[in-house]
């Protein structure tokens, strides 16, 4: 009988020993890496939780609109800062429809409006700016899912007041977020003090990576690296080594005060972001075109600017 070798799919891009090596790029010539007021954080459940706590400062009743469709870090960062929160719905294609939010604006009067663009795909911008501004309310994008995406040649995460990116999620990286600040500054967040999340979440993590990029081309080898890496978190574990966590689900205020690792920021000097973005579009189109009639892609077409994160289809449950 013929065998079957299993492939493995890594949830995040893994790290390979030359991205530790490879020459500095012209990363900083990208957005959000090339606007002067950026705070690093940890992870952005943390740079929303800041956000939040700083604009309560200044109102203490702050109301926000969110999407209905969510991860729930978000709402939990929103949650825990403070502030009121109401939702208006989401479509099948994952976009808001602005005559449903300014209904919704209408019945809560919020004063913020909380924009998450999924999967790297654009809301409709110009008309929920154009909201915002004839109610006079903020602004402020969620990007974590859509690092590198663009609407009509004008970066996301540009559009709001504010705008959150969670780095990891897009590049390979151990950790990382950033809170843009593209209207005006809070000074409360100028003062901020992070501290650094220790060596043993930062390595860690990378480690990970490391057997994740190494099992997605050599499985049996990965698979072995990855049984001793599990051993040696374990022993961590007894040794009751601390570890801040990336990627899950969860609000812990023992963690929000945590800045990006200095690993981070010197694997993203070293990042080929129109490499990144070229590769993710071709590997969207192949995959759309490869696929049957009976897959039901929730973005049939990927237009100019998007930086595909997933690859979302509709499914009976």
């Amino acid at each position: 009988m013929a065998s079957v070798i299993g492939t493995y799919v890594p949830t995040y891009q893994g790290l390979s020993a030359t991205d530790f090596v490879r020459s500095a790029a012209d990363g900083n010539d990208w957005f959000p890496f090339n606007v002067p007021h950026r705070l690093p954080f940890y992870r952005a459940r943390n740079a929303i939780y800041h956000l939040f706590r700083a604009l309560l400062e200044t109102n203490p009743g702050l109301t926000v609109l969110a999407p209905d469709y969510n991860s729930g870090n978000e709402i939990l960062a929103i949650r825990a800062a403070g502030a009121t929160l109401h939702y208006c719905p989401v479509r099948g294609d994952m976009g808001l429809d602005p005559d449903d939010v300014e209904r919704y604006c209408r019945i809560h009067n919020p004063d913020l409006l909380y924009v998450i663009h999924y999967a790297g795909w654009a809301q409709p911008m110009p008309a929920l700016v154009d909201l915002c501004r004839r109610r006079g309310m903020l602004l402020v994008e969620d990007c974590a899912l859509s690092l590198l995406s663009d609407l009509d040649g004008r970066p996301l995460g540009s559009f709001g007041d504010w705008s959150v990116f969670c780095l990891y999620k897009t590049l390979p990286l151990p950790n990382g977020a950033l809170l843009i600040q593209n209207g005006p500054r809070l000074e409360s967040l100028e003062r901020l003090q992070l501290r650094d999340a220790g060596s043993a979440s930062v390595l860690g993590r990378t480690a990970e990576l490391l057997v994740q990029r190494i099992r997605s081309r050599a499985n049996s080898v990965g698979a072995a690296l990855q049984l001793m890496k599990r051993g040696m978190g374990r022993a961590a574990g007894a040794l009751e080594v601390r570890r801040a966590n990336v990627g899950d689900i969860g609000f812990n205020l023992d963690d929000v005060d945590l800045g990006m690792s200095r690993m981070s920021e010197r694997l993203l000097t070293r990042m080929d972001f129109a490499g990144i973005k070229q590769r993710r579009v071709d590997n969207y189109r192949q995959l759309s075109e490869r696929l049957g009639p009976d897959v039901i892609q929730v973005f049939p077409d990927l237009p100019d600017g998007v930086c595909p994160l997933f690859f979302p289809i509709i499914v009976s449950d």
